[in-house]
């Protein structure tokens, strides 16, 4: 999504190709003109300036045999200085025992301090135009009698916290929605037979209109996995709702406790922050457009001008 949406907002002021190594959703490839990188036809990027979109993924023996003007690495992910450095001799290999330059951004401050390399930092760009705040219910209003908690994500176990299962029943207890997009097996298998409870697959509806049809958003992962900057919460903010977000990750850089989103650290805190909201509906619509204040600002257009002339440069 990050790369998608960076093609976007540059396809607006010059000519954009997006190429991978790896299979896309078929979403994806009816959306956009994703080039497959086929070495062995020569079929690969030859120059121009590589935006590399995240450091997770390996990148394979091709890029040897290009000649971009430049190469400028998203780093995304949560690694260990000697795997990012690792990622940078690679990048950098130009053949021949010859370097290049690799520019780097980061998703969070989080991600650049954890390396210790230069580089900037900038937003995972969403469309604040599509993630807007319910025009059938202001912020922080509960639809019939029910409020509802949310939160959506792959569906893969590291995503979840184990402790998850037990919050939302305790949720359930006292008289909660939740919903769930990116349901895992064992979500299914701990919370299945609760009828407050809705688990659903990925992509079973556009994440805005999921969003929209929340009170509040919830967000925890497993202690393996350290979100590095944790796109799908602008992306609730900007729909103005009351984020509650587990106190790790480079998302805790854009979230002022009590004003424009709330920060947990036990299962406890979790509880009483999203009972409170439950109960105060005016603490809903405040949070709520600060939160929506936030994401317009962290997407401002003087921000993505300032993207748009990092890369054009």
């Amino acid at each position: 999504m990050r790369a998608v949406k960076l093609f976007d907002e540059l396809n607006n002021h010059c000519k954009v190709s997006l190429w991978t190594q790896y299979k896309v959703s078929s979403g994806v490839a009816e959306k956009y003109p994703v080039r497959q990188i086929v070495p062995e036809r020569f079929e690969f990027p030859k120059t121009g300036t590589f935006v590399v979109a995240g450091s997770y993924f390996s990148i394979k023996s091709w890029i040897r045999y290009a000649d971009p003007q430049r190469v400028i690495l998203i780093h995304n992910s949560d690694m260990t200085p000697r795997e990012f450095r690792r990622k940078l001799r690679q990048l950098s290999n130009k053949g021949f025992l010859r370097r290049r330059k690799v520019e780097v951004v980061y998703a969070s401050e989080f991600t650049k301090r954890s390396v210790n390399y230069p580089g900037i930092v900038q937003a995972s760009l969403i469309d604040i135009d599509r993630f807007t705040p319910s025009v059938s219910k202001p912020p922080g209003s509960t639809s019939a009698d029910y409020f509802t908690v949310g939160r959506l994500s792959r569906a893969e176990p590291e995503k979840h916290h184990p402790d998850d299962p037990a919050l939302y029943r305790l949720l359930a207890d006292h008289g909660c929605r939740v919903r769930i997009m990116g349901a895992t097996p064992s979500l299914k298998a701990d919370l299945g037979s609760l009828e407050s409870i809705a688990l659903l697959p990925e992509y079973a509806q556009e994440a805005p209109l999921f969003l929209q049809g929340l009170d509040c958003f919830f967000y925890r992962t497993s202690e393996e996995w350290l979100e590095p900057s944790g796109r799908v919460i602008t992306e609730a903010m900007a729909c103005g709702l009351p984020v509650v977000c587990h106190n790790r990750g480079g998302y805790v850089e854009i979230i002022d406790h009590g004003r424009n989103g709330f920060l947990f650290d036990t299962q406890q805190e979790a509880l009483e922050i999203l009972l409170r909201l439950k109960e105060d509906r005016a603490l809903r619509e405040s949070v709520g457009k600060a939160a929506r204040q936030s994401a317009e600002e962290l997407f401002s257009a003087a921000v993505r001008s300032e993207i748009v002339d990092f890369y054009l440069r």
